[in-house]
């Protein structure tokens, strides 16, 4: 017993020790602002927990930041601006970004560097303002569940980026309505999961993928927001959510494994121990549900608290590590949102040294890192790495960016490790039909089947005859259908299935001379989406598609200048635009001890398959489209099937 009671009392004196630390380095950080952060602790000298919260913030605060710089004044008022007094749809607010990146784009790209830390500017008043505000939600009959180390770690920070620091809790107060749905006279942990549900549910977002870097907007400007980037719309879930006192950060993957980019989302705590991720305008439970194809590599979780297992504590500034890394306030939760496995990769014998190396997985043409590990010889360990991923050890330095150092391989579902090394000894022959996965385009494919292409002499085809239905198809790309009827008729139509929209991309008619028909005018139950009306059907632009705001009883078409036999018709469903293109170059690539190996160069045809000889087996490639286009995916073929990664 003696013996327990030395060892607490030696951890309780570590802990104290470690707390006066982290806070001396702040106050030494603040410099002339110094004065503003003791005046914190003296304000609260008489009431302990509050002292205590006061003490968690600047323990912590050293390495918070800002972006700052009059590019990111001018980028903040604009954003805020035009979200208070403009409305319209996606179109509308992808042109207002591009106009404020017309006019800051490079600048905002350089204030990356441009950083205002919290110890050197933040005030005595703000912090008192938002330690007070978070109290007042504390301790309700809706969150008295949680502890007083979540309510610190969770509710309590003042900031959740690198936006700058505003007063946004009052932006986001407590509406009386909450108040009075929830009994105020009776206490139920439940009342958190039904109070974030109500809050969040009726959001809406529409989306917004920058080019570049953006830096965070501030919380108070997310208010009126119309379209933003996940995070933003994430950002602003945590805000309402800790306005109302209720737990709730970021988490983010660095990068999809098996698609393009990264995403970031908002996770709700219910409870001191489990969470629940989700973005505007779904239900608690679902956002997953929604990214069934996607796969995790990495998941980390912001805190404002240090911790000391990142990456950041472990470097002490030793050595260059990546931007996603270099900073103390990220946790590892990968383990906790799927199975994982811990990874042994053998290394390169001209492998650069350097105690830390990374993992990476492909994004378009290059490797992006997700995690880091440590060197012990020609080996790296790498700690709960996602399974059903194809990774590839890397070097990273400033200068040179990722260097490979060591061979990609495919950590398979039940966590088998296998090495995707080309057997350049064994030949075979490839058939290639798409550049990147098809997920999203076989779903708009599954869309028309079904489908009818339909005749009439009488407009409202009350005497219309089906020439053809559209059958299962195996790939989304340009169809052709030869209808045998006999006889003329004027008016033409696409009748689609019952929910898809009439989802069509392209749509043509040929007479048996192969003459386009012409139309004399279209025709249908035009209730469409803005910029997806029937004009899209035939302006050569694949990527541009009917889309209607119903989804039962959908029709398009048109009357023909004259009775006509349609003798051939064309169709593309709607699309992704990385299946093989007619008349554009393409170039096949496989992956060979750290380099893309070219396997030539075709030009695309009609048919949308290109057929490649003398392969090397078992190989990793990649298609690139030479003519257009950015999107690109690493894949195996295995039994005639291009297998996407």
């Amino acid at each position: 017993m003696k013996n327990l009671l030395l060892c607490c009392l030696a951890a309780t004196l570590a802990v104290s020790s470690c707390q006066k630390t982290s806070i001396r380095q702040t106050l030494e950080k603040a410099g002339e602002n110094r004065r503003e952060l003791e005046t914190v602790l003296e304000h609260y000298k008489n009431e302990p927990l509050k002292e205590k919260a006061a003490r968690f913030l600047l323990e912590n605060m050293d390495g918070h930041f800002a972006h700052t710089g009059e590019a990111v004044d001018v980028y903040d008022n604009y954003m805020d601006s035009v979200f208070r007094h403009c409305n319209g749809d996606r179109v509308f607010w992808i042109m207002k970004y591009d106009t404020i990146l017309q006019r800051t784009g490079l600048d905002l790209e350089l204030s990356q560097d441009e950083r205002l830390y919290d110890a050197q500017s933040v005030t005595a008043d703000f912090l008192t303002e938002h330690i007070d505000s978070a109290f007042t939600v504390w301790q309700q009959n809706w969150n008295k569940q949680y502890s007083f180390e979540m309510f610190c770690r969770y509710v309590l920070p003042y900031r959740i980026g690198n936006e700058k620091t505003s007063l946004w809790r009052k932006t986001f107060t407590v509406p009386s309505w909450v108040r009075e749905a929830y009994d105020p006279n009776q206490d139920n942990s439940t009342y958190a999961y039904g109070m974030a549900n109500d809050i969040l549910g009726g959001m809406r977002s529409v989306i917004y993928y920058p080019p570049q870097f953006l830096p965070d907007l501030p919380l108070t400007a997310l208010e009126h927001v119309k379209s933003a980037s996940c995070k933003e719309y994430a950002h602003l879930c945590v805000a309402v959510l800790r306005a109302h006192g209720l737990p709730a950060t970021i988490d983010f993957t660095p990068q999809w494994g098996n698609r393009s980019l990264g995403h970031e989302w908002c996770v709700f705590f219910p409870d001191n121990h489990s969470f629940i991720p989700f973005n505007p305008g779904e239900r608690l439970g679902d956002h997953f549900m929604k990214r069934k194809e996607d796969r995790l590599t990495k998941v980390f979780r912001q805190t404002y608290e240090k911790q000391q297992e990142s990456l950041y504590m472990q470097n002490k500034g030793k050595e260059e590590i990546p931007d996603i890394f270099d900073t103390p306030y990220i946790m590892d939760v990968t383990r906790e949102y799927t199975a994982t496995s811990d990874v042994e990769a053998e290394l390169y014998d001209d492998a650069e040294s350097g105690r830390f190396v990374y993992l990476s997985v492909f994004d378009n043409q290059d490797w992006s890192i997700v995690h880091w590990g440590t060197r012990h010889g020609r080996k790296a360990t790498f700690r709960d790495m996602a399974r059903n991923v194809v990774y590839m050890p890397v070097h990273y330095s400033e200068e040179n960016g990722t260097v490979p150092a060591g061979d990609a391989f495919l950590l398979d579902s039940q966590g088998n490790i296998h090495k995707m090394t080309a057997d350049t000894t064994q030949r075979t022959t490839v058939e290639v039909k798409r550049k990147f996965r098809d997920v999203r385009s076989n779903q708009f494919l599954q869309g028309v089947i079904g489908g009818k292409f339909q005749v009439a002499n009488q407009e409202d085809f009350s005497d219309s005859l089906t020439i053809h239905v559209i059958p299962h198809l195996k790939d989304n790309k340009f169809h052709v259908v030869h209808p045998r009827y006999t006889g003329k008729y004027r008016y033409f139509r696409y009748l689609s299935p019952d929910w898809s929209r009439g989802n069509m991309a392209e749509l043509y008619t040929f007479n048996a001379a192969g003459d386009t028909l012409k139309h004399k005018r279209l025709i249908g139950n035009f209730h469409v989406r803005p910029w997806c009306g029937p004009e899209n059907l035939f302006d050569g632009n694949v990527l541009s598609f009917y889309d209607s705001h119903d989804v039962y009883g959908v029709w398009y078409g048109w009357e023909l200048e004259q009775p006509e036999n349609v003798a051939r018709i064309v169709f593309l469903p709607r699309n992704d635009d990385n299946f093989i293109r007619e008349g554009e170059e393409y170039e096949l690539f496989y992956w060979n001890h750290g380099t893309w190996m070219s396997l030539g160069r075709k030009t695309g045809n009609f048919e949308a398959v290109l057929k490649y000889d003398n392969v090397p087996a078992q190989a990793l490639f990649r298609l690139h489209n030479r003519t257009k286009g950015s999107e690109e995916r690493i894949f195996t073929y295995e039994d005639g099937k291009q297998i996407w990664w």
